[in-house]
């Protein structure tokens, strides 16, 4: 077997640390009061950020124990998906402390649209340097998943400017 690229588990290292603060960002911003009408539409991101976290865990844990790309449906019917802990929350501390400063709907909705777009950028950047086809599928489909997040917040500053 030929030792997979450190670019690639690079590239996985800053994708998952990105799911994460996605994650902790919908989490911390569905609880305040500005929320308001969207916290089921925070909730619901959460909870696909913490799907995309998992699905690149496994393909981490994959690509280093059989340098093997598997397909997100595959992933996703795993029992023991892995958490994300408090402690890898807590490592979120600056964007927590940025949500807590968020004083209105408009503004929790640009740290969102910022974090989305950033994921999209990690992983459409990505794409290049994986050789396989099933790698290249991997993060076109999350750059896709974070396109659509865009495209809903954008929806969501439209209804609520």
């Amino acid at each position: 077997m030929t030792p997979v690229n450190p670019e690639i588990l690079a590239a996985l290292t800053s994708g998952i640390q990105s799911e994460v603060a996605s994650y902790v960002f919908y989490r911390e911003a569905s609880q305040k009061k500005e929320a308001g009408e969207i916290r089921k539409i925070l909730e619901e991101l959460a909870l696909e950020e913490k799907q995309h976290f998992q699905v690149l865990e496994r393909q981490y844990d994959s690509l280093v124990r059989s340098e093997m790309w598997i397909s997100t449906a595959d992933i996703l019917k795993q029992d023991g998906l892995p958490e994300i802990s408090e402690e890898m929350s807590q490592t979120h501390q600056k964007l927590i402390d940025e949500v807590a400063k968020a004083d209105s709907l408009h503004v929790i909705l640009d740290i969102a649209y910022r974090l989305e777009e950033e994921a999209r950028d990690l992983f459409t950047s990505a794409i290049d340097i994986v050789e396989s086809e099933e790698g290249k599928k991997v993060f076109q489909r999350l750059a896709a998943f974070e396109e659509g997040h865009m495209r809903k917040i954008e929806e969501l500053k439209k209804k609520y400017s």
